[in-house]
């Protein structure tokens, strides 16, 4: 049998910078990015829907 070889992993060393947290500038562009889509789709489907009575 073959031995196996023992990988060591050290640890990684702490970093001084803490991890950012995000800022409120962050959650004003996700909030107008999920904006933008949710009323993309209403708006695709409000003309589907009153497309749809017009051409009936």
């Amino acid at each position: 049998m073959e031995q196996l070889k023992v990988i060591q992993i050290r640890k990684r060393k702490q970093t001084k910078e803490p991890v950012r947290q995000p800022d409120t500038y962050d959650k004003i562009v996700e909030r107008a990015f999920w904006f933008v889509i949710g009323f993309s789709v209403a708006l695709i489907i409000s003309c589907v829907a009153f497309g749809q009575t017009l051409y009936a």
